[in-house]
């Protein structure tokens, strides 16, 4: 089961039936409420910085801007196009790409004949890390009744030891330093139940003995040739999921009232 066969909203969030309900309705995205908490200035100070980047590599957007700042679409559309010059999407590609290529060689499917050299170093250092790691299920959607969310994660695996765990790959280079958006996101994905529109709700993973208390991050940081294992402590991820659940709550409510003095 993909995302692409989920329906969604105009915004993009999965339409899922409620338990007990007979209508769909929009679930938050995992990874959209695993970000609640996370501190965006680090992002905010990225993006300025691509964006100057692309317009020295675009004058004419730098043009574009100046007569039409007052207009906030034809802005708005100038500095996408400065951060594609500044091949701002190149990681997140690339991320993509590793994905593919690591569900390709867990089922037996990965052929190296059409895959660039450094692509192929790291998708041999995934191997090397998860040979001992067996592949109990790939790209599973599911949804998490407790905090109205939904997704697709990565795996379930089964360490050497007998423990079986909901386990996500990371390509970015600084996972392991900032290690709570993971672990929240795969906090939810372990409480979940997969689903699909069909036939709805199978049992959950937890019932299928899928651990509820750990996860396991894949850090295969992109262009490295390296892989890093890292075992999660999911009650830190459930709290936080929780926690951000509830901030999203109170960021609808409205806390403002008109007042005249008399």
């Amino acid at each position: 089961m993909t995302e692409l066969e989920i329906p969604r909203d105009r915004w993009g969030r999965p339409m899922i039936v409620p338990l007990g309900g007979t209508k769909p309705e929009p679930y938050t995205r995992v990874s959209t409420l695993a970000k609640t908490l996370d501190d965006k200035t680090a992002l905010a100070k990225w993006m300025c910085r691509q964006t100057a980047i692309g317009l020295s590599e675009r004058p004419d957007l730098v043009s574009l801007i100046g007569v039409s700042r007052d207009d906030k679409r034809v802005v708005g559309d100038a500095v996408e196009k400065a951060m594609a010059a500044a091949k701002s999407d190149t990681a997140s590609n690339i991320g993509t790409t590793l994905h593919s290529l690591t569900e390709r060689w867990d089922d037996g499917s990965y052929d190296e004949t059409f895959v660039a050299s450094e692509h192929h170093a790291d998708v041999c250092a995934y191997a090397f890390a998860m040979e001992k790691i067996k592949i109990e299920a790939s790209e599973l959607f599911i949804v998490c009744d407790q905090l109205k969310a939904a997704g697709t994660f990565d795996r379930i695996v089964t360490l050497p030891d007998g423990r079986m765990m909901v386990a996500d790959i990371k390509t970015g280079q600084n996972e392991p330093r900032y290690p709570h958006g993971s672990t929240t996101q795969i906090a939810i994905y372990a409480h979940g139940t997969p689903y699909t529109p069909s036939a709805g709700r199978t049992k959950p993973l937890s019932e299928l003995g899928v651990s509820t208390t750990e996860g396991l991050l894949i850090h295969l940081p992109a262009g490295q040739q390296k892989c890093d294992l890292y075992i999660l402590d999911l009650t830190v991820g459930w709290a936080l999921a929780t926690v951000a659940t509830e901030v999203r709550r109170m960021q609808k409510s409205k806390p403002l009232t008109p007042y005249t003095p008399v």
